[in-house]
């Protein structure tokens, strides 16, 4: 379910090449939502010690790849499985996208799935990340915010 407004394109900050400026340029909005993605309107995006490591090339990332992977905003769709936010909710965007459910990190009693050995990818190193007008983010990991904390404090918790 997705809200009747998104635009086609967004602007996104991206690494095009290690060691030169990060670039603005405009992408498509993720519009393929696998059944467990949730699309987070971003509102606040930190940067990292890890996104200056990325920035170098340490490790090398597939580029041009969208930076970050802590953001906070606000869920503008839903995935057909996503049952834990709904549109509106204020949310922390979890780091690991696409679990796959399946691996003994994601069916341990512990359930690591941080650690998803199959997993599509973590924000801002493997898939885009938050510095961009919305990102796709995996309902499973991610967070409710509260009212009570601002999305300023909670995007450098992702």
């Amino acid at each position: 379910m997705a809200s009747p407004t998104l635009p086609e394109t967004m602007k996104a900050v991206q690494v095009v090449a290690y060691n030169a400026p990060y670039e603005l340029t405009p992408i498509p909005i993720p519009s393929a939502l696998g059944p467990h993605d949730i699309l987070v309107k971003v509102a606040v995006a930190s940067y990292c010690h890890t996104d200056s490591m990325f920035h170098a090339g340490a490790p090398p990332l597939p580029l041009p790849i969208t930076a970050s992977h802590e953001g906070a905003g606000t869920v503008v769709a839903v995935g057909a499985a996503v049952a834990n936010f709904t549109i509106g909710d204020r949310v922390m965007c979890g780091v690991p996208l696409g679990l796959c459910g399946s691996c003994a990190e994601c069916t341990g009693p512990e359930r690591y799935t941080h650690y998803c050995t199959n997993q599509k990818g973590i924000l801002g190193m493997q898939v885009d990340g938050c510095l961009a007008e919305y990102v796709r983010a995996d309902a499973r990991t991610s967070v409710r915010i509260p009212e009570c904390v601002s999305l300023l404090s909670a995007a450098p918790l992702a």
